[in-house]
């Protein structure tokens, strides 16, 4: 699968049939491959942004890089 078909599929509402049951059925709602295939889809979107924000992490709760400037210490050159 491609980054690409995973970033510019979208949701659609209309598409979504699977969970519209009707007062007079039943059954049990078949899955389809089509279904199946979404489904795959949406899993994949999922990790891939589940890895995009594991590499992120580290950039946002890494240490702190050491300088001597910055803060509210003493003001150099007095």
């Amino acid at each position: 699968m491609r980054a690409k078909e995973l970033l510019c599929e979208f949701y659609d509402p209309a598409d979504d049939q699977l969970g519209q049951a009707k007062l007079d059925d039943t059954r049990r709602p078949r899955l389809t491959m089509l279904h199946i295939q979404k489904l795959r889809k949406s899993r994949d979107v999922e990790k891939y942004e589940k890895a995009q924000h594991l590499e992120f992490l580290p950039d946002m709760y890494g240490a702190a890089p050491d300088d001597s400037g910055g803060g509210m210490g003493a003001v150099p050159g007095m």
